[in-house]
């Protein structure tokens, strides 16, 4: 079914809503309750057909410390809800869906109660009812609906047999480190269940599986290995269903991720990190290749952007671009004949979670900026994109929420530096405020407007009175390939130098208080804060999540290494490789200099950032008299996922950062506190507000 272009303008401008009258009252900022009960949305999507959409919702469950996600489907005639109801079994919510070409069903991955492998379910919206499709030996992961809705391919291991799945479940046998059992693809008749073997990759490994629009074959990129680095040596191939063999469509020495065959079928694309030469280490670029050619064409390779995302226009003459450019990320189309890139949407905020679907052109996704976690917006390129959701609504009148803005200072060596500034709650000219600069994670990436990241907790911050400052530094995404490429041959070239020439910035604009001072990170902002406790005083506290402190060993525990590796020419055992390099960036070797008090946190079974970098780091921070404390969470990985934690991290931040600024004694805030404290204000938001009306006017 098409949408005019008419219909769907004339129902989007319904989509509008009015603000609600002011509150005569200042509202107050945010705690650290009120940030982690945020809820947040996420994969929107138009389904094929336009007669629905769907989002996820993450909420914050405080009685099972956990946030739980849950599937919202919608009408887009008027709006309204369909209830799902959960198969008999299966207590937590329904939380992702991939439509059927129809659009009138959709699958699941499920793991019921009594069986701890996730299986496909079948949910028809007419009939509200799940249908259980497979009973496969192993869990099953990324459908993929062939185009005519009869058959459904996935990804799953071979079943083991019932003596070695016992073994394995009482635990008498141990299986080798770095050595996971391959993926075959699948696939199940909707009619018969049936369910056969289609391929096993080429190269050993499945790592991703697409359908072509005629339904005749399938896109596979395979490697050789199961870990993260042995994806660079995969490739992508084409499976012809009828004919059961595989042609080769590259052959290079990269990564191609993301990859999708034009509707025609006359070419392919993919996302890489390399130039046009396929020589490593650059933004994640756009490749476009046609079907038999050895040689892919790089896409905008003058243009500073990274490609978070794309898909074929319905004409294979273009596609689709989400690209970051620093601050911001928006959505573009690229004409492939003219070579024009044309930017469909404009502001300061992020596009994140985007699809396209063809068959109506509706682009869905959600929309993020100072004034709310995100939205999702609905549209096409001849109407334009309006929210569907106020899921947020309200929020800026319940709260009192920072502003943001891009600033941009010089570097040492000239090169031009921007960041995002956030000034405190209730900030007035002329006041100069503590600073809190954090640096992004990564170090592939960017920090951006919105911000709303749970390791910052920027609202909780500027309502405690402190303004925060988050650089994009050398070494980032969505400044070009010379920018990001700073760190090949050493991580801290000018990464830290920039960082720092921020902080000096919004001292002699008379923003910042010289005197309190305080930088934190996680992940690559970890790497970062270890560094510069290590070089300067000028802070008065830290805190230093998930953070290197010693690279060799980082180089060798880590799960990955592959883009770690330009960064200091050569892996660690490799003949010839200079450890005075590894050295000289490792903020252990200089953890005596230290004298700012610091704070360290890690996840127990953080595999990216291993716990043994906090605990070398923090131990060398003590041997040199400074106060620090070292939290390792149980069982955590490389974010924290507990709620409590998330909350303890923020309490015990604003408690460290409030004792060393000599700043006012900060109070910790506790779940019961918060829902005692904010009820009457909840529930009246509760009466005025109910469902229906976090959704935007009818849509369509």
């Amino acid at each position: 079914m098409s949408l005019s272009a008419f219909r769907l303008a004339l129902i989007l401008s319904c989509a509008c809503v009015s603000a609600s009258a002011m509150a005569q009252t200042t509202p107050p900022p945010m705690n650290a309750i009120d940030f982690l009960s945020l809820e947040k949305l996420s994969e929107p999507q138009a389904a094929p057909g336009g007669r629905y959409y769907s989002f996820e919702v993450s909420t914050a469950d405080w009685g099972k410390n956990r946030r739980d996600t849950a599937l919202h489907i919608r009408r887009l005639t008027d709006n309204s809800d369909i209830t799902i109801t959960l198969p008999e079994g299966e207590d937590d919510p329904v939380d992702n869906a991939v439509w059927s070409p129809r659009g009138d069903a959709f699958v699941t991955e499920m793991e019921l109660e009594d069986d701890d492998r996730e299986q496909l379910y079948l949910y028809t919206v007419a009939t509200g009812e799940f249908r259980r499709l497979t009973d496969h030996g192993a869990s099953i992961s990324s459908p993929v609906w062939a185009p005519d809705g009869e058959t459904i391919y996935f990804r799953a291991e071979e079943p083991l047999s019932e003596t070695e799945s016992w073994l394995r479940r009482k635990r008498w046998v141990l299986t080798a480190y770095d050595v996971d059992e391959p993926d075959l693809v699948w696939s199940v008749s909707l009619e018969t269940g049936e369910v056969q073997p289609v391929l096993a990759a080429p190269d050993g490994y499945v790592r991703g599986l697409s359908i072509s629009a005629d339904g005749q074959s399938l896109l596979i990129s395979s490697a050789p290995g199961p870990l993260i680095d042995d994806r660079q040596a995969g490739e992508l191939w084409r499976y012809d269903l009828a004919e059961r063999n595989f042609s080769q469509l590259t052959w290079n020495t990269h990564s191609e991720s993301s990859a999708q065959l034009s509707p025609d079928g006359a070419r392919f694309a993919y996302i890489a990190t390399v130039n046009a030469a396929g020589e490593p280490y650059y933004e994640d670029n756009l490749f476009v290749q046609r079907v038999g050619a050895r040689q892919a064409e790089l896409i905008l390779p003058d243009l500073a952007m990274e490609v978070a995302d794309f898909a074929w226009d319905a004409t294979s003459t273009g596609v689709f671009i989400l690209g970051n450019t620093g601050l911001r990320t928006q959505l573009y189309h690229y004409d492939l004949s003219s070579r024009r890139l044309n930017a469909l949407t404009s502001g300061d905020h992020v596009i994140s979670d985007w699809s396209f679907d063809p068959d109506t052109g509706l682009h869905s996704f959600i929309r993020t900026d100072a004034s709310t976690p995100g939205e999702m917006y609905l549209g096409t390129t001849e109407t334009g994109f309006q929210p569907v959701t106020r899921w947020h609504g309200g929020l800026g009148e319940r709260f009192a929420l920072p502003a943001q803005q891009a600033v941009s200072w010089s570097a040492e060596d000239g090169q031009r530096i921007e960041g995002l500034l956030v000034r405190p709650v209730g900030y007035e000219t002329g006041d100069v405020f503590p600073l809190i600069t954090i640096v992004h994670g990564g170090p592939r990436s960017s920090s951006q407007f919105g911000a709303w990241n749970t390791s910052r907790a920027i609202p909780v911050l500027t309502g405690q009175g402190y303004g925060v400052l988050l650089p994009n530094h050398r070494g980032g995404t969505g400044y070009g390939d010379a920018f990001m490429r700073d760190m090949v041959g050493g991580y801290f070239t000018h990464a830290d130098t920039d960082v720092l020439a921020g902080v000096d910035a919004m001292v002699v604009r008379g923003l910042a208080d010289p005197e309190r001072l305080i930088i934190m990170g996680w992940s690559a902002g970890g790497h970062m804060t270890n560094r510069l406790i290590t070089v300067t005083d000028r802070f008065i506290a830290a805190s230093s999540g998930a953070g290197a402190s010693d690279w060799v060993s980082m180089y060798g525990e880590s799960d990955t290494r592959f883009n770690r590796t330009p960064w200091f020419s050569a892996a660690p055992w490799q003949e010839g490789a200079d450890p005075s390099v590894y050295q000289a960036h490792s903020p252990l070797w200089n953890a005596w200099k230290v004298t700012t008090p610091t704070l360290f946190f890690v996840g127990e079974s953080d595999e990216r950032v291993p716990p043994t970098q906090s605990i070398m780091m923090h131990r060398g921070v003590q041997a040199a008299g400074v106060d620090t404390r070292l939290y390792v969470a149980p069982d955590q990985p490389h974010n924290y996922r507990r709620l409590s934690y998330q909350l303890f991290k923020i309490n015990t931040e604003l408690s460290w950062f409030a004792e060393h600024a000599d700043l006012p004694e900060y109070r910790p805030v506790l779940p019961e506190q918060a829902s005692m404290e904010h009820a009457g204000a909840d529930n009246e938001e509760a009466s005025d507000e109910g469902v229906e009306d976090r959704a935007a006017a009818s849509p369509f």
